[in-house]
């Protein structure tokens, strides 16, 4: 494994590198950084390939942004990151956020991918709502009127992260400054027009027991994307890079490299 840093624009960026072959970029989910994959990568590199994992900013040892972003900043940060390393063509896999920004920058960038994973991916943005969640609703309607009462600005703080408590948005509770404001930039956005845009082989690899993305959101994205293959992994949950690493990194290798 080797670990170098490289900057793009002003930021230093931190990235692993396994293996040697055909080029794989990894994009990771919200909260976890390159470290998270180095199991995945270490089998998937012994198939034939070096598997190129970046910390995007803000997560593991890369610099956080100077103010909030939205998908479009990560777009552009992946974009000038592929642009600084020059792979050549790759493959790409994408888990939970980084998942959706997998799909968004295959969408606007298909010369670049030769066949991109969705791993429980964060693309879909319903408004499926549980009990804590209707609740969370609940109190975050009624932020106008909290706002009037007397000591609302000291206490708008502790408020919010209650109504994120009990909604059950762990990754929110996580983050901090600029990084819970992009936390909430990204929430809002659906990413589902992305996938319709998706004209190269793509595989949807899905926990069959995903609690953060549920699987009925791999089904949606199997259907949404033309000639998608869709493989379950059995008793997994939203991290099968972490649980199922071998399983990931074959249905990986078979799908970059199928077999007649």
């Amino acid at each position: 494994m080797e670990e170098q840093k490289i900057t793009i624009g002003e930021r230093i960026v931190n990235y692993k590198i396994v293996g040697q072959g055909q080029p794989v970029l990894v994009l990771h989910g919200w909260g976890k950084g390159s470290d998270a994959w180095l199991r995945f990568a270490r089998f998937l590199a012994s198939k034939g390939f070096q598997v190129i994992v970046p910390d995007l900013p803000g997560f593991g040892k890369s610099e956080a942004p100077a103010s909030s972003w939205a998908v479009a900043d990560y777009l552009k940060f992946v974009e000038d990151f592929v642009a600084a390393i020059d792979p050549g063509k790759f493959h790409l896999i994408g888990h939970s956020f980084g998942g959706g920004l997998a799909a968004v920058y295959t969408a606007h960038n298909p010369e670049m991918v030769q066949r991109l994973v969705l791993v429980d991916a964060a693309v879909i943005r319903k408004e499926r709502l549980n009990l804590r969640q209707k609740v969370a609703k609940v109190m975050a309607a009624g932020k106008g009127v909290f706002m009037r009462l007397p000591f609302a600005g000291m206490m708008a703080p502790m408020a919010e992260r209650l109504v994120y408590k009990i909604a059950g948005v762990h990754d929110y509770q996580k983050t901090s400054g600029v990084m819970r404001e992009t936390f909430k930039n990204i929430l809002s956005e659906d990413l589902g027009l992305s996938v319709g845009f998706l004209k190269l082989p793509v595989l949807v690899a899905w926990g069959a027991d995903d609690k953060s993305t549920p699987f009925r959101d791999g089904r949606e994205l199997k259907q949404r994307i033309s000639g998608a293959m869709l493989e379950v992994i059995e008793h997994c949950g939203h991290n099968p890079h972490l649980t199922h690493p071998a399983e990931l990194a074959r249905m990986a290798d078979s799908f970059f490299n199928p077999r007649v």
